[in-house]
């Protein structure tokens, strides 16, 4: 199946970190591919270093430097063009024939798509392996996710931002947000 999380809310990578506990849980092999982060989040070290070498690869596929909408010519949007490119072309196929993971997720690729860093046809043409298939499972996320993504999904969540912290000046909190 496909599942879509997105929305100006927070907690779309969070709902799919919780998914990947569940798939782990199960004894399931999962892919974890953060597009746009180039920075460990505290999920992603307590992935890594807890046992489930066998069970999961992770991929951090971004730069420090955020991408600035409407610049695809930056060095920032090439490396992070490469990258996006590189790993849904060469490295997630190989993955999904060698690995044969259960649950594939693809953080922030909604975003990156909506930003033009990579084809949104190509990501679509990536995710029909999972659309209605009840064995294998893609989640993807993303402040915006194209419609084309969301009108093939399986599910679609959206999560909207109610009342924020970060109206109130707060950044950002460790263990909460990253």
């Amino acid at each position: 199946m496909l599942l879509v999380y997105f929305g100006t809310g927070k907690g779309k990578t969070t709902a799919a970190m919780g998914v990947v506990a569940r798939a782990l849980g199960r004894g399931y092999r999962v892919v974890v591919a953060q597009f746009m982060k180039a920075t460990p989040s505290g999920e992603t070290m307590f992935y890594r270093s807890g046992g489930y070498k066998d069970l999961l690869k992770w991929f951090l596929l971004g730069t420090k430097e955020f991408v600035r909408p409407g610049d695809l010519t930056s060095d920032t949007a090439l490396v992070n063009t490469a990258l996006i490119y590189g790993f849904i072309r060469h490295i997630l196929p190989k993955l999904l024939e060698e690995f044969q993971p259960k649950l594939v997720v693809l953080d922030e690729l909604g975003i990156a798509a909506h930003l033009g860093l990579v084809d949104e046809w190509s990501v679509l043409e990536t995710l029909q392996t999972f659309i209605g298939n009840r064995e294998k499972h893609a989640i993807v996320t993303g402040r915006y996710v194209p419609s084309t993504i969301r009108d093939a999904a399986d599910l679609v969540s959206e999560v909207r931002e109610v009342k924020h912290y970060f109206r109130r000046g707060v950044v950002s909190l460790e263990g909460i947000d990253y």
